[in-house]
């Protein structure tokens, strides 16, 4: 199966006159239409890791594809544009934006890319009704719980149709059976849509295939199990 996301040889290190290396020749896959968990204590990198997946960050060395797509390369316009139209993000605070309703939120992303048409205003409808939350298009989303807010970001990442979604700690702020109701979300969003997911988290039960991190490294691929 071809690979949505691929690094070769990546090393990350952050300072000047001290340097800390975070990460150390990573070398992964992410294959198409894949669920793959990110785990390992905390300060090993995952966060990294993902920012560097994502394009939010760049590696100090190695290769970054995404897509088929080599970042290198490529200058910020770019960078910004295939974040926009392959990669949707899920984060911990779901930084859902408070002025607007459900559906304008969802809507955002497409916004930014300028498309305001019909057929993506139907998409998200239907993504909405997917994840049980189209009677609330039209409130704000301050009136919903915080398992209802992780899933208008979940919709809000899917609407520009992307390849793959990065999730950094999704249910780091819910109760066990939010935290669940959001697992099964990414699972059926995976069937439904055969987008990839990344998932980076302190669970104890992480889906699909398990990457550990440990001190910026992947040990070997011996490290990579099967939830």
């Amino acid at each position: 199966m071809p690979n949505v996301i691929e690094l070769i040889d990546v090393n990350k290190t952050y300072g000047t006159r001290v340097k800390t290396q975070i990460l150390c020749d990573i070398n992964l896959e992410i294959e198409e239409h894949s669920i793959n968990s990110v785990v390992g204590a905390s300060g090993s990198g995952k966060t990294t890791l993902l920012n560097i997946m994502g394009t939010l960050d760049r590696p100090t060395g190695g290769e970054v594809i995404i897509a088929g797509s080599d970042t290198k390369t490529m200058g910020q316009g770019k960078l910004a544009k295939l974040r926009n139209q392959a990669i949707g993000f899920i984060f911990q605070f779901h930084f859902l934006l408070q002025e607007f309703n459900v559906l304008d939120n969802v809507l955002m992303p497409g916004a930014i890319q300028r498309n305001h048409g019909a057929e993506v205003r139907e998409r998200a409808d239907c993504l909405l009704d997917s994840l049980g939350l189209y009677k609330y298009r039209r409130c704000n989303v301050l009136d919903l719980s915080g398992g209802q807010q992780q899933r208008v970001a979940i919709a809000r990442s899917l609407i520009n149709n992307p390849k793959v979604i990065l999730a950094d700690e999704p249910t780091g702020n819910l109760d066990l059976h939010s935290s669940e109701d959001v697992y099964n979300i990414f699972k059926q969003v995976n069937k439904e849509y055969g987008v990839a997911f990344v998932i980076v988290t302190h669970g104890k039960h992480p889906a699909g295939r398990v990457i550990k991190i440990q001190d910026g490294k992947i040990p070997c691929s011996r490290a990579w199990t099967k939830a």
